[in-house]
């Protein structure tokens, strides 16, 4: 029996049927050469053999005093979490994602351990996916991708198969520890605590003097950000889509332009949601706001959790794409500057005050008529640089599924693989019905910013996602 730390319960007690707190992935894979028709079903069979553990063999217990807790789930019954479906007709990447859109949306049951693996064949062409969503009670999204890779193999030849909940469990539970249980877990740690108070006063001061226009911080104002679509309160469901963009092409950029590849995917995200505005008569006249996770990480620290999340001004008033790359490099190293001039422990206080007052409002139904704390979640995760595998079959892409913070709509996650940047776009669908047309912009600003710094990289960029997203427009309108 275990109890559950602060931060944890958090993501518990939040929840609703409209935002569900669990993160998500999506593999595709293809099926190697001469593999048996049943290739799918001995794999669930081996992986179905794989003995949890924790915390993927307990469950949420809750006392009538004290907090809740974990506790071992001894009617645990694999069979009702590992699930084989095949892709719904006409067997296609966006017939998978429809699937992907009402699975994403349905919250977990709290009355077994909190996860789901769904393996799915028959994709087109001759390939086969798997969804694994984990509830963030468990753990973030970083570790759940690097669950997942250590559950793969680099060697081809090998037919032995592993799953992210049988994995040595000692980092997951240095991650659960969470920042609240750090800070706030031990009276030993309550001086610690009252120290934070005064670095958080000169923290405000500092944004009362950047509200007057007389200097102060570098982080934007909370709860300054724009009004858009992309704050529009959530229902209970969801629309997904992802695509890929070239590293090779990304890095060129990020080389020419003197900045970072991260810089280079905040301008791309931010135009294509521009785009995306404008179409529908929205633009704002400032800036859209991201947040962005960053790492805290110093040389003379070695605590685990070592990320906290920043909010970014973007470059979307500005019309010339290589400014506006300017522009987010330079807000980009200023508010990472501004952070690592904190304690740790008064960016992670930081942090989570913010996101309390903004879950605050999304639980309470006010998040409509509060200043949106920002507009889009952007986050971007390296994996492997090495092609992986699944008991012989390679992973093709690996594509985030994420969850959307409170007082957001939507998602933007990005996973580096084998030189190709997969993205995984969510939203509320009563937000963004399809984010297709958003995955399209993504690839157009990429080429615009080419375009403008004059750069002749091959372009090698598949196209198929437009045309399957400009099909599905024309049916709709049909």
């Amino acid at each position: 029996m275990t109890s559950v730390p602060l931060l944890d319960y958090a993501f518990l007690a939040f929840e609703s049927d409209a935002s569900p707190k669990h993160v998500a992935g999506l593999q595709i894979f293809e099926l190697p050469k001469r593999a048996p028709s049943n290739f799918v079903e001995q794999l669930v069979e081996k992986i179905g053999k794989i003995e949890p553990q924790a915390p993927f063999n307990q469950k949420l217990a809750m006392p009538l005093v004290g907090m809740p807790r974990w506790v071992d789930a001894d009617d645990f019954d694999l069979n009702y979490h590992i699930i084989h479906e095949s892709v719904p007709k006409p067997h296609t990447l966006q017939a998978l994602l429809e699937r992907i859109e009402v699975l994403h949306a349905r919250s977990l049951d709290r009355s077994v351990p909190l996860w789901e693996l769904y393996f799915f064949e028959h994709l087109k062409p001759r390939r086969f996916a798997v969804y694994f969503k984990v509830h963030h009670a468990y753990m973030d999204g970083i570790s759940l991708s690097h669950r997942a890779t250590a559950a793969l193999s680099e060697d081809h030849r090998s037919r032995s198969v592993e799953s992210f909940w049988g994995a040595d469990a000692e980092d997951h539970d240095q991650v659960r520890t969470g920042i609240v249980q750090d800070l706030f877990g031990t009276a030993k740690r309550a001086g610690r605590l009252a120290m934070l108070v005064p670095a958080l006063t000169r923290l405000g001061l500092k944004h009362g003097l950047r509200l007057l226009d007389l200097g102060g911080s570098e982080l934007p104002v909370p709860f300054s950000a724009p009004r858009t679509a992309f704050n529009t309160p959530l229902t209970h469901e969801r629309s997904v889509a992802v695509t890929d963009l070239p590293l090779e092409r990304i890095h060129n950029i990020a080389e020419h332009a003197a900045v970072t590849v991260n810089d280079v995917l905040l301008e791309l995200c931010d135009r294509a949601l521009t785009r995306h505005l404008q179409a529908s008569g929205e633009a704002p006249d400032q800036p859209l706001v991201a947040q962005m996770p960053v790492s805290l990480r110093r040389q003379d620290c070695d605590r685990g959790n070592q990320i906290t999340i920043a909010l970014l001004e973007l470059g979307s008033t500005e019309t010339n794409p290589v400014r506006r790359l300017q522009d987010i490099h330079e807000h980009s190293r200023n508010v990472k500057q501004e952070l690592a001039n904190m304690r740790p422990e008064t960016a992670e206080a930081y942090t989570f005050l913010l996101q309390s007052i903004a879950q605050l409002g999304e639980s309470l139904g006010v998040s409509s008529v509060m200043p949106p704390l920002g507009n889009v979640v952007i986050s971007n995760f390296i994996g492997p640089q090495k092609r992986q595998y699944l008991g012989g079959a390679p992973l093709l892409a690996t594509y985030p599924i994420s969850t959307i913070a409170p007082g957001l709509a939507l998602n933007i996650t990005i996973y580096t693989y084998c030189k190709t940047l997969h993205v995984g776009l969510v939203a509320g669908h009563q937000a963004i019905p399809d984010l297709n047309p958003i995955a399209d912009y993504l690839h157009n600003a990429l080429d615009e910013l080419e375009a403008a710094m004059d750069l002749n990289l091959q372009k090698t960029r598949p196209r198929e996602q437009s045309k399957r997203s400009k099909k599905r427009r024309k049916t709709a309108r049909q």
